[in-house]
């Protein structure tokens, strides 16, 4: 048995004695009730969360806005908190024990309640234990955001995505939290474990490189109550995975209204329009119950920021019609995507309510590949030459036409017009691919997004004594990929241009079964909130093959032509398969108020997973210490697991990426671990990632209208999962691979890789945040926020290179040095993200008016110029260095009638962006670097126009 859980084990077991010793002993305690109501219906509010101030104490009301609670007899306030509502306080020693409340809506609404990060009822963000982060529905729809990443993004310092051009990573982006990938972070909705993407991230830079997680645009943002991110290890409380953090998505439950966004926009280049529309509405249900639905429509059009290529610029010189920009770097297009979500409750029995939530939904995204060249020296290599000559197709082999030499075929550097009179000579007998692209071509790479996903479960309301919730979870993920304007080469004339290389389907389904019960005791400042449960859970990744034409070798494959579908093979059926994973676990959270000024909190969480990868026991203690009224310490310690995903263990894919001038655009192969290929290149069976955390914060509360957080962090990661750097296929190796047919027909491989646990790293980092608010009157007040956050991974170990001196069995005469760990990926591993981030916000109300006014720093970073493996050329270093950047965006709203809210805005207000090497321009097109923190496309201008209907 693996035991993730070692050091701290001692320590948790013997908390857990402690407390489950302790002789309960009831405390004088009175019982508080009573109703609320909402102050902008008028109608009984449900969900509202009720606490004893100073304590974790709670409860929530239920669907007709009733409550009770048992609070300690003396000097106790009861605080009544909802999203977007004023918060108000009431003295039970005033008020008496019955107490109702009407809550008003509230401009600011900076008093968040948050579930995650605990198992007993919701808490002030200033009462948690672990550092929490809340964004509410005007954080998610304020600054143009078309998706819920880029809200996130926009306002959470720790969490970076990159602006990305590459295979699966630019239709699911990946993203990091805390400088660890985004399968290293579980996201919940609802408190509900949600599925990952069937998308894998083969190009996402090495700190997502093959990450899979979840697909978060996949839920509509009007559907949103808010998204608390949970900034520190949860393995122990939500389940492997959550080494970095955990999102929990909470839905809305209103049970009536209409709201409705319209936003439109685009870039003052002239590109990139896009139309986001979005509906929300609820209504009630017998039995106390309500749906709320959600549905929203989204269409983006790309954005073209490359320039002309050199070689497309001595290509058009000679006659070649081609395009201009030849290669389009940018934003993709996204058209067609259409999402619904579904969140309803209802009374079962009097103690009983029964929940289902989910939804559904697809988009399509495509974007360009890079500029198959039809002459020159970088003609595209088994396409439109062999080497340093032009390839030809002989048609009619024993004709005597002599089509692959002599003095008929043109050379590279020939004029458009000598090719075609060539193709017009010969037509018949040889075939250029001139013929079908005259100019070249560029590949239109994409995929067709299909989601679903539901869960249902019953859930007791007992407000004193034993709850418990029972659910069972359904979802399913499938990725369709096509490809046009390319060729499968080894068909010759019979190519079709456009295909289906293959297909990726995700399915997972999880049953679970949650208990919770409070427990007094003696000299307690509460009862110890108890909670146990069990999970299980199996995912399923499934890889289709693509049709025939895009793997299938062609009659001309023998003459040379490369085979696949060309950019982006297709999927060989002999390499597809179904695979699954099932994993149990159960878990055991004890918290309470140690005293009035003491918080602890221990977790346990055993998981055994049914396959390879065995079992393993995660632990964690948190802490929050109440030095006065208004200054908090915490601390947090925990383990850490995952275990790579089935789509991880078992991918093959072939396809186009990266540039060297020795062979132009290069073939790559991502293999399984124990490929035979892998295998004989120091691959092994996959391990898990295991990990540990620590973290220690201050909450102060300098007025009642600014608070300060400030939380340190450290991470280490052994044995971290991720794709190997390229390793180079010499023309020895390929002459071994060939007769033994490994690659499904494939011959132009020149690079592999494959997942490896090969390093270890140790991530520190800070995360500070000055929050204030300011409200004269309801319609005049202010609020804004300081963010900033410090992370900087190092490598603590990684395999160090060796030499290859034998292939599968076979001596080499040219011994192959061979690193895992590339130049490349060290760079992007410690130096691609910003180590430093800064957000700071500011907002306004006046009256009618609104105001938002953002600026964001985003400190230097390092990347490798062409995405070199070595970060050298000619051996020469291209590390490029990258200024740091500050980014300013703005806002300006204006309501009509207290029904419509028109807002303008602009997005990067000063236009700032950072120009890629010129070298890489010239050859590639670029003109910025391929990862960048930020949108690179430059200002942009955008029209929101929101309603609430009652």
């Amino acid at each position: 048995m693996l035991i993730a859980f070692k050091s701290y084990r001692c320590l948790i077991s013997l908390a857990l004695l402690l407390l489950v010793i302790l002789v309960p002993v009831a405390n004088a305690q009175i019982a508080v009730r009573g109703t609320v109501i909402d102050g902008e219906t008028d109608q009984p509010f449900p969900g509202v969360t009720v606490s004893v101030r100073g304590t974790t104490l709670g409860t929530t009301t239920a669907s007709d806005g009733t409550y009770s609670l048992q609070v300690p007899d003396g000097d106790v306030t009861l605080v009544f908190s909802f999203v977007g509502y004023r918060t108000q306080e009431f003295n039970v020693s005033a008020s008496g024990d019955v107490i109702d409340v009407v809550l008003q809506s509230n401009v600011l609404g900076l008093d968040e309640f948050v579930v995650v990060g605990s198992r007993r009822q919701p808490r002030l963000l200033k009462d948690s234990a672990v550092p929490v982060d809340v964004l509410g529905p005007s954080d998610l729809h304020s600054m143009g955001s078309t998706d819920v990443d880029d809200a996130v993004r926009t306002q959470i310092p720790s969490y970076n995505l990159q602006a990305l051009n590459g295979d699966e990573a630019a239709i699911v982006r990946p993203a990091t939290l805390r400088g660890l990938p985004t399968d290293n972070v579980i996201v919940l909705v609802n408190g509900k474990r949600r599925h990952r993407s069937g998308s894998i991230a083969l190009s996402a830079g090495s700190l997502n490189e093959g990450a899979q997680g979840p697909d978060l645009n996949m839920i509509p943002t009007i559907a949103l109550r808010q998204i608390e991110i949970l900034r520190d290890g949860a393995t122990a409380q939500y389940g492997a995975d959550a080494i970095a953090g955990v999102f929990n998505l909470q839905l809305r439950e209103d049970a009536q209204g209409i709201r409705a966004r319209l936003r439109t926009g685009q870039y003052l280049k002239g590109d990139g329009r896009y139309v986001h529309a979005a509906v929300n509405t609820g209504f009630s249900l017998p039995r106390n119950g309500f749906a709320n639905l959600s549905l929203e429509y989204r269409d983006v059009e790309p954005t073209v920021r490359g320039a002309q290529r050199d070689d497309a610029l001595t290509l058009a010189s000679r006659g070649y019609p081609v395009a201009d920009p030849a290669q389009t770097w940018g934003n993709a297009e996204v058209s067609h995507s259409v999402v619904g979500f579904l969140n309803s409750g209802f009374d079962v029995t009097p103690g009983i309510r029964g929940y289902v939530f989910g939804g559904g939904g697809r988009r399509t995204q495509e974007y360009g590949f890079y500029f198959r060249a039809p002459g020159t020296e970088t003609a595209r290599s088994s396409v439109f030459r062999f080497g340093g000559e032009r390839a030809v197709v002989d048609l009619k082999p024993d004709s005597g036409a002599d089509c692959s030499g002599g003095k008929i075929l043109p050379d590279l550097d020939a004029r458009n017009a000598e090719i075609q009179a060539f193709i017009d000579e010969y037509q018949g007998e040889c075939f250029l691919f001139n013929e079908l692209f005259p100019g070249g071509f560029t590949p239109r790479f994409g995929g067709d997004i299909f989601d679903i996903s539901l869960t249902a479960g019953l859930r007791s309301s007992n407000i004193d004594g034993l709850n418990w919730d029972v659910s069972v979870s359904g979802a399913r993920s499938l990725l369709n990929f096509f490809l046009y304007r390319s060729v499968n080469a080894s068909f010759g004339p019979d190519t079709p241009t456009s295909f289906k290389p293959r297909s990726y389907f995700q399915q997972e389904a999880e049953v679970s079964a949650a208990f919770s019960f409070p427990l007094a005791v003696r000299r307690m400042a509460s009862p110890i909130h108890l909670a146990w449960g069990a999970t299980w859970r199996t995912e399923i990744f499934e890889s289709r093959p693509g049709d025939p034409e895009s793997w299938k070798p062609g009659p001309y494959a023998d003459q040379g032509f490369s085979v696949g579908s060309n950019g982006y093979q297709g999927l060989n059926p002999d390499f597809a398969g179904r695979w699954s994973r099932p994993n149990f676990a159960i878990y055991v959270d004890a918290e309470a108020d140690l005293t009035r000024r003491l918080l602890g909190n221990v977790a346990v969480r055993y998981e055994n997973f049914t396959t390879e990868f065995g079992s393993t026991l995660n632990g964690k203690l948190a802490a929050l210490y109440r030095v006065s009224d208004r200054i908090s310490l915490r601390a947090t310690t925990s383990t850490g697991f995952r275990a790579p995903t089935p789509g991880q263990a078992n991918l093959n894919v072939f396809r186009t990426t990266g540039f060297s001038k020795e062979h132009g655009l290069i073939e790559i192969g991502v293999l399984p671990s124990i490929h035979p290929i892998s295998q004989a290149l120091g691959g092994k069976p996959l391990t898990p990632e295991l990990a540990t955390s620590v973290s220690s914060g201050v909450i102060a509360e300098i007025s009642e209208d600014i608070t300060l957080t400030a939380d340190f962090f450290q991470i280490n990661v052994r044995d971290r999962l991720s794709l190997t750097g390229s390793i180079p296929i010499t023309d020895e190796i390929i002459q071994i691979i060939e007769p033994k047919n490994l690659l499904g027909g494939i011959t132009n491989i020149r690079e592999v890789r494959f997942y490896s646990n090969d390093f270890s790293t140790r991530t520190n980092g800070l995360d500070l945040l000055l929050a204030w608010q300011r409200e004269w009157e309801p319609t005049h007040a202010i609020s804004g926020s300081i963010a900033w956050n410090w992370t900087s991974t190092s490598l603590t170990h990684f395999t160090p290179p060796s030499e290859i001196t034998s292939f599968l069995g076979e001596t080499l005469r040219d011994p192959l040095p061979l690193g895992l760990l590339t130049k490349r990926r060290q760079v992007e591993i410690e130096e691609l993200n910003p180590k430093h981030r800064l957000v700071a916000t500011q907002r306004y109300l006046l009256d009618r008016w609104s105001a938002l006014f953002r600026v964001s720093w985003f400190d230097s970073w390092q990347a490798c110029r062409f995405a070199s493996s070595t970060c050298t050329a000619d051996g020469i270093s291209v590390l490029d260095y990258f200024p740091s950047v500050w980014l300013t965006d703005v806002e300006i709203g204006y309501a009509f009638r207290d029904l419509w809210q028109v807002t303008l805005g602009v997005n990067n207000l000063f236009d700032i962006a950072r120009s890629a090497h010129m070298e890489e321009t010239h050859r590639q097109g670029n003109l910025s670097p391929r990862s960048l923190p930020f949108d690179h496309n430059g200002t942009s201008v955008y029209l929101r126009i929101t309603t609430d209907l009652y």
